[in-house]
């Protein structure tokens, strides 16, 4: 905030300086997905591998009477891919005229979207890339932002039209309704519904009771049932067993989704100690999105979820992990 309010004050002096020395500068930065539709006014979603990212950058004089001169450009983010200087500088634009430049970006896979994504310094799915320009006693700066799927959720890959070896692999079915932890905990005739189908080893604990499939979702994942503070890896163990119980929920009530039935598979296998510990975090993540995924799209026509009793499913919640437990 402070440097935007010395770049106003410099603004200022440059406007009592006179032509002679005056520069001003706009800047414009858009980026397009090829092969990508793209709704006005929203970042650019990538959710096809490969992918380009078509970079376009107009840099305009302002000033109405004289010639601007850049002394400075950069794209900091596209730096490590060549990009990082799209104009050469120091550069001199003419009254009313601008200048343009393009960079093409190809990101072969997910992985390689989010890790620009997390490039920028924010924990997030989306990146912006700014464009930094200076002049004589100013300057100004313009950003574009993009989208990245979510790998296992929404992300295709297609296959490159060079790579004769590449099998070209079903476009991804839309998900279908699905509800997360904050439905089932107070809509307990659907969850009664969901055990219906059978008990659930979770590895922390196993739920064979409405009673106890309400406390694992009711429960502190910090504090075990005797108070305790939880370690770190019992926390995440504790929030991928609530997520692999929706999740089970949602396949059993409102249909499988081969996605999220292989994150699930994962999950459960990790709980019950055939895979380790590692990469909870992540399946906590990728279990949960798939949990969200269907959240807006209407339940199956005949499905009665019972009416919401958060009150009553609160006071029979009985927290089925035991402390201590693997």
């Amino acid at each position: 905030m402070q440097r935007g309010w010395k770049a106003a004050a410099m603004a200022v002096v440059l406007a009592g300086a006179g032509a002679a020395s005056a520069h001003e500068f706009t800047c414009d930065k858009r980026v397009q997905v090829m092969g990508e539709g793209q709704t006005p006014g929203v970042a650019p979603r990538v959710t096809k591998f490969p992918a380009t990212l078509r970079f376009h950058y107009k840099l305009r004089n302002v000033h109405p009477t004289g010639e601007s001169v850049a002394d400075f450009v950069e794209d900091p983010l596209l730096a490590r891919y060549g990009f990082g200087t799209p104009f050469p500088t120091p550069m001199a634009v003419g009254v009313g005229e601008s200048r343009d430049a393009t960079f093409e970006l190809k990101l072969d896979t997910p992985e390689a979207c989010q890790a620009l994504a997390a490039s920028d310094g924010r924990v997030d799915d989306s990146f912006d890339s700014a464009l930094r320009v200076k002049w004589a006693l100013g300057e100004t700066q313009c950003a574009a932002r993009v989208t990245c799927c979510e790998p296992f959720v929404d992300c295709e890959l297609t296959c490159p039209p060079d790579d004769p070896h590449c099998v070209e692999t079903p476009s991804p079915v839309a998900p279908g309704p699905s509800r997360n932890a904050g439905f089932f905990k107070v809509h307990e005739q659907a969850l009664g519904q969901c055990l219906a189908g059978g008990g659930l080893e979770l590895g922390v604990a196993r739920v064979e009771s409405l009673e106890q499939a309400l406390g694992l979702l009711w429960a502190s994942p910090g504090l075990d049932r005797n108070g305790g503070v939880r370690t770190e890896t019992d926390v995440l163990r504790f929030e991928l067993a609530r997520e692999a119980l929706v999740a089970t929920c949602n396949e059993r009530l409102f249909g499988a989704s081969e996605k999220r039935g292989r994150a699930l598979d994962e999950a459960l296998s990790t709980l019950r100690g055939a895979s380790g510990e590692t990469g909870l975090e992540r399946l906590v993540r990728e279990l949960g999105r798939h949990n969200d995924a269907g959240l807006g799209k209407p339940l199956p026509g005949g499905f009665d979820a019972g009416r919401a009793t958060p009150a009553h499913a609160a006071s029979i919640a009985v927290d089925p992990v035991e402390p201590g437990r693997r």
